[in-house]
């Protein structure tokens, strides 16, 4: 043979897969066709149709061509040269090929390939399909041959191009609805052409057929609760693959909530549809949102959404593609998610009419670092539409962030432990995210503060009870420890404040942060002197929220009024159809704005009448207007807020800054007008640490040391602010009040300790003199100092009697220094006494108004007989505005904080005066836990007379700091991993490890419920892409059944080490938690029954699977498949540990890493003997398999027992067992009831 030794490479692949049609043959299928036509023509030659004998050789005439034969009547074709040889006498047989078909002749025979993909390597490698006729060597003496060769057919594809024969695998129905399907499947091609047929099985005129398909397919139009079948089928030039069938039934009827609303275009091309940018409510839009109702939210950036797309009616869509791109740069293409697969919602089953949200809305999850100027889509569908969203038509609301600190409170008495928010810190905190349009919220929590001795700003001391009533709403300790002193505490701690006035609850907002504290404390019972205890709530605003309950409503309502939300909001009190659903991307579930359990009537608020939805549901309340219970669905114990309502917090959190380290002042603003941050101008502090462990110091001092001053007991936090502390001055103290200035040196005299008043337009130093007029009357005055002339000089506006000039003596006067202690006096004369200087401050006057006096009946005036010498009127001002000063004195007095610790201390200055005259101070103070808890804090003050001690505390050297779950920070880049992270291991679990489990359909059920709410996904027929979400692994490399929680949204393979990473937490294993060996009260133990039909009937099968049926397993049957197998002439009892897989059965009497063995005949028989021994042999088992040392006995344990625990019932002659549910018990209910089972016992069994 000389065939071509080099590779013949008849062309490339040049088509896409549109460019050949299904209907066209296939490389396959020409060969099929080419060995069907030799082989008539053969069997025509075997008949001697045509045949005819030419030279000694037998020939045929086919179509006009003649063809010589092979001795055996194989067709043999004529010569054809490489290149230009006329092939017309095998187009002549193989006339179903067209001119894109070649012919290579060989040896009487052919090679046929296609020009555009055909190959030819070798005997062995191509693309081509062979023929060649059979043939023989020379003939021996006894007429045989030296050599034959039969006929050779063969089409060889093991080496087309790009081509390869179309495989179908893994279909499965990926999403299901009543009116619509998805499907996807493996093994397709880009050179594949797939065909996809839907047929109503209960109406075969109800047929639909699909081309070019490829997975992710959607078919809509459905009818609910019909069967259909669908077929699949793949070719390609090369080949057509098996079809595959599957049949579904869809979901019974649900109503679209959205169906009926008008769908607006915010696409441009001839894609038309409405978007929906869905983080906290469906109804935000690109932009104008604004202009709905009374204005909705707008994108917050920095926070991932889910992207809805709903068409405008017109052709059927299979499927939507989507480009996301940032400044032009394309970041992901990806199929959108059709109407089959959108998120499920919140309700509840419970009978009453089924709601989704949309049954045309395709969805698209969109991450977080996506959301922000810059973003743009295109949307292509698959009938080659294009609809495109352009940069910059997203109007963002910035990327607000909100840090909420907890705390709980006890006044007098320990805090009540029930704040349910600090409890459950992880799992309220991912609910609360979904209501609120931050882009990141810090969720914090303070170690609990109990206060025995309550010290007040008024300078009343409680130790037993306080002297007022109190109330929910009322309450001194309310007022001013719970919300003064611990939530404006912290909160000005946290900005940099170390102290104000004692009363105060100034919110001083720099950045979003909040302090929310639940309260309870002793105080007077009304009308008596007996001391009650009252639980504080309702309230909030201003940085502080007082709540008794910190879930439903209660939170949702008092944190509002934080954002500036009012009661009754105007067209925005209920939800309606406008306001849309909520949206929980947590745990990837709409919440509705129906109330799915209330009764169902119109409502009303003012000009808002909202009638109920399809006369099935009321719509829900907005927080203000009376909110909703917790758990109104299935998921949230929080309140949705009407849209209008999310837009003016939305607003009222983008008033407030955001820390940026990178800002110069530590601070930025959003600018909604130019859609981006700006660095803050401020004198506010800047953190020199944000987020790290603090001790917040908090107490009430009087830096003038008449109220009783108290350093409370320390409070601790995982996430607070430091800053760079007041440090304590170490200067000499200066001169007080009055000074003689003959008591002076000049360099006394020079500096610039004196007070000043306006005279003649100049700042002149106050000075005071004695002073006798022409009528012999003597009374103090104040003045301003000539320096020049040595005296003290009353101001030429001012006449005593005949007297226009008022002067002191030289050198015969008094300055007044700065410094001091409250207000300035003097005495005028005795019979006006001790007043309070005031002095004049008009500068526009020239002069014509300047003085001093004293200070009376709300008027600065003068001794009787002074008056104004310009107006000649009685010399009198109101004091008013700048232009009367009441003159105070500075204090000197200097204040500390000295906080000690076992390797130093740290030095705090306070300020030295009140900052209200009437109440203490307040001092807040946060300082880094690096140095570990203070050993002791102490609060002294200052002055010319030395230093006072206020109070001293000696801090608990061991507080609760293990107790603290903070923080949680949720959104951005951290997503919800914190939140997962938290999630309690299997061997954390009490419920699961008091448990006990049989099967894995057992275990996995409860996992599902207290892990995954129900759902478990595998991977394949079940594949949640969501942070939360729960997993079944069967682990090759261990043979061990794991499970794991999605972190985050970029996991990728699942750990084979039994460890979490990056993308999972693993939970554990079922084997460590599953007893495999058969519970001896649930193994049927009656005596002539199989042991093959005792495992059937433990396992609850149909019938048991052989080894060979192992690859039909799946997902879906996988839990209902125990297999059987004969091992040394008895059969062995098997579990499969992954679905469709396994090596050959264990031999010895052992699981590995593909089976769980579970016993042999003989192995079972011998259990079932011992278990039916005696009672005492059954009881020993039953204990050993429920891990218990004794068996439960009624009223023994005084009606208490353990969760779990196992029970003996003798009754009527007979032995009875139950599982006890609770732990205090009342009886068994009767073995003979129809239902044995109640709310305290489960029924297992009898011996």
């Amino acid at each position: 043979m000389n065939k071509k030794p080099l590779t013949l490479l008849i062309a490339g692949l040049l088509g896409s897969t549109s460019a050949w049609a299904q209907h066209e043959l296939t490389l396959v299928q020409i060969g099929e066709k080419t060995v069907e036509r030799l082989e008539s023509i053969k069997a025509m030659a075997e008949r001697g149709e045509g045949v005819f004998e030419r030279n000694g050789e037998r020939w045929i005439r086919y179509k006009g061509t003649d063809y010589r034969l092979s001795y055996k009547n194989d067709l043999q074709f004529p010569f054809l040269p490489y290149q230009g040889g006329d092939d017309t006498p095998y187009r002549n047989v193989i006339d179903f090929v067209d001119q894109s078909w070649e012919f290579m002749m060989y040896d009487g025979g052919f090679y046929l390939m296609s020009r555009e993909f055909g190959v030819y390597e070798s005997d062995e490698q191509g693309c081509f399909i062979e023929y060649i006729p059979a043939s023989h060597g020379s003939k021996r003496a006894d007429g045989s041959y030296i050599w034959e060769r039969d006929v050779i057919y063969r089409t060889e594809t093991n080496d087309c191009g790009a081509l390869v024969k179309p495989e179908i695998r893994s279909l499965t129905v990926s999403s299901l609805s009543d009116v619509g399907v998805s499907f996807d499947w493996l093994g397709q091609n880009e050179t594949d052409s797939v065909t996809l047929t839907v047929t109503n099985l209960s109406d075969h005129s109800d047929v639909r057929r699909y081309d070019h398909v490829s997975a992710g397919f959607f078919v809509g139009g459905l009818k609910p609760e019909t069967q259909y079948e669908i077929a699949l089928s793949s070719c390609n030039q090369v080949d057509c693959a098996e079809p595959k069938v599957v049949r579904f039934t869809t979901q019974e009827a649900r109503v679209g909530f959205a169906d009926e609303i008008p769908t607006p275009n915010h696409l441009q091309g001839s894609l038309e549809g409405g978007l929906s940018i869905t983080q906290t409510h469906t109804s935000v839009a690109p932009k104008g949102n604004e202009l709905t109702g009374q204005g909705h939210l707008d994108a917050i950036m920095n926070r991932e959404a889910l992207l809805l797309f709903t068409p405008q009616q017109g052709e059927e869509i299979n499927q939507v593609r989507a480009e996301v791109f940032l400044d032009g740069e394309l970041v992901q293409t990806i199929l959108m998610l059709p109407p089959s697969a959108l998120a499920a919602s919140d309700q509840p089953e419970n009978g009453r009419m089924k709601v989704v949200f949309s049954h045309h809305a395709w969805s698209l999850p969109l991450q977080w670092d996506w959301m922000k100027p810059g973003l743009s889509l295109r949307l292509t569908d698959n009938l080659g539409r294009e609809g495109v969203l352009s940069q910059g038509e997203i109007q963002f609301g910035g990327a607000p962030e909100l840090v909420i600190q907890n705390i709980d409170i006890g006044m007098l008495m320990p805090p009540r432990d029930r704040n349910t928010m600090i409890q459950n810190l992880p799992t309220l905190a991912a609910d609360y995210f979904q209501k609120i349009p931050a882009s990141k919220l810090v969720m914090a929590d303070y170690t609990p503060a109990h206060f025995p001795v309550v010290t007040m700003p008024n300078g009343v001391v409680y130790t037993d009870k306080s002297a007022s009533t109190g109330g929910w709403h009322s309450g001194d300790m309310r007022e001013a420890i719970g919300k003064a002193m611990v939530s404006t505490g912290i909160n000005n701690a946290n900005v940099g404040i170390v102290s104000s006035a004692g009363y105060s609850q100034q919110y001083n907002r720099r950045f979003n942060h909040i302090t929310a504290h639940t309260n309870v404390g002793i105080y007077t019972k009304k009308d008596t002197d007996l001391p009650q205890v009252v639980v504080h709530g309702g309230s909030g605003g201003g940085g502080i929220v007082t709540l008794e309950a910190t879930t439903g409503n209660e939170w949702s309502h008092e944190l509002g009024h934080n954002y500036g939300l009012g009661h009754w909001p105007y067209m925005a009190s209920i939800h309606d159809m406008e306001s849309g659903w909520g949206w929980d991307a947590f745990h990837q579930r709409f919440i509705g704005n129906l109330h799915w359990k209330g009764d169902v009537y119109t409502q009303q608020q003012g000009d808002d009448i909202v009638p109920p939805f399809k006369d099935a549901f009321r719509f829900l309340r907005d927080a203000q207007n009376g909110g909703e219970q917790e758990y109104v669905g299935t998921i949230s114990r929080f309140t949705l807020e009407h849209p209008a309502q999310s837009r003016k917090a939305q607003r009222w959190m983008n008033n407030g800054f955001n820390l940026d380290s990178h800002s110069p002042s530590g601070y930025v603003q959003w600018d909604q007008a130019t859609q981006r941050y700006k660095a803050v101008e401020t004198d506010t502090p800047k953190p020199q640490q944000v987020g790290v462990p603090v001790v917040t110091l908090l107490g009430i001092y009087d830096p003038q040391n008449e109220n009783p001053s108290q350093i409370y007991p320390l409070v601790y936090s995982n996430y607070g602010n430091l800053f760079e502390l007041p440090q304590p001055e170490q200067g000499e103290y200066q001169l007080e009040g009055w000074q003689a200035v003959g008591d002076l040196t000049q360099a006394q005299i020079q500096n610039n300790q004196w007070q000043t008043l306006l005279i003649d337009g100049q700042q002149l130093p106050i000075c005071r003199f004695d002073y006798t007029n022409t009528n012999g009357q003597s009374a103090t005055f104040v003045g301003g100092l000539n320096a020049q002339r040595n005296v003290c000089e009353g101001s030429r506006d001012m006449r005593w009697y005949n007297d226009y000039q008022i002067d002191s003596l030289v050198g015969q006067y008094e300055l007044l220094s700065q410094f001091g202690a409250g207000n300035v006096t003097y005495t005028p004369n005795a019979e006006i006494g001790e007043v309070q200087l005031c002095t004049l401050n008009k500068p526009h006057n020239n002069g014509s108004h300047d003085g001093a006096g004293f200070v009376r009946n709300g008027r600065c005036e003068q001794v009787e007989g002074v008056k104004n010498n310009a107006e000649g009127r009685v010399w009198s001002y109101a004091i008013r505005n700048s232009e009367v000063l009441s003159r105070t004195l500075a204090s000197q007095r200097r204040c500390e904080l000295v906080v000690e610790h076992r390797n130093g201390s740290t030095h705090i200055a306070l300020d030295g005066n009140r900052h209200k005259s009437t109440e203490s101070n307040k001092f807040h103070v946060n300082l880094s836990m690096e140095k570990g808890v203070p050993t002791q804090v102490s609060l002294s003050c200052s002055d010319l007379n030395g230093t006072s001690t206020l109070t001293r505390f000696t801090p608990d050297q061991n507080p609760p700091l293990d107790k603290l779950k903070g923080p949680i920070i949720i959104g951005q880049e951290y997503g919800y991993s914190q939140v997962i992270d938290m999630t309690k291991t299997f061997a954390q679990n009490q419920t699961l490890l008091n448990t006990d489990f049989a099967t894995i359909a057992e275990f996995d059920a409860f996992v599902a419920e207290h892990y995954g709410r129900g759902v478990l996904n595998n991977g394949v027929t079940k594949a949640e892409r969501r942070a939360g979400a729960l997993y079944v692994y069967p682990n090759p490399e261990t043979g061990t059944r794991d499970y794991f929680v999605m972190r985050t949204l970029e996991a990728g393979a699942f750990p084979t080490d039994q460890t979490s990473d990056q993308g999972w937490k693993y939970l554990g294993s079922a084997d460590d938690h599953i007893n495999f060996a058969f519970n001896p009260i649930k193994l049927n133990r009656a005596e002539g029954v199989s042991v093959e039909a005792r495992v059937q009937s433990y396992f609850g099968v149909s019938r048991l699977l052989t080894w060979d049926e192992r690859t039909s397993t799946t997902w879906d049957n996988a839990y209902n498949a125990v297999f059987v197998g004969q091992i040394e002439g008895e059969n062995h009892y098997f579990i499969q540990k992954r679905p469709g897989e396994g090596e050959a059965f264990p031999t010895r009497g052992a699981s590995n890493q593909d089976w769980i063995w579970l016993g042999s005949d003989s192995s079972i028989q011998e259990t079932l003997t011992e278990l039916n021994r005696d009672l005492a042999s059954f009881e020993r088992m039953l204990l050993e398999w429920y891990q218990q040392d004794a068996m439960g006995v009624w009223g023994s344990d005084g009606q208490r027992g353990n969760v779990n625990d196992i029970y003996q019932y003798a009754f009527r002659g007979g032995y009875h067992y139950y599982r006890l549910k609770v732990t205090k018990y009342g009886y068994f209910p009767y073995p003979t009831d129809p239902n044995p089972t109640n709310g305290h016992w489960e029924y297992l069994g009898q011996f």
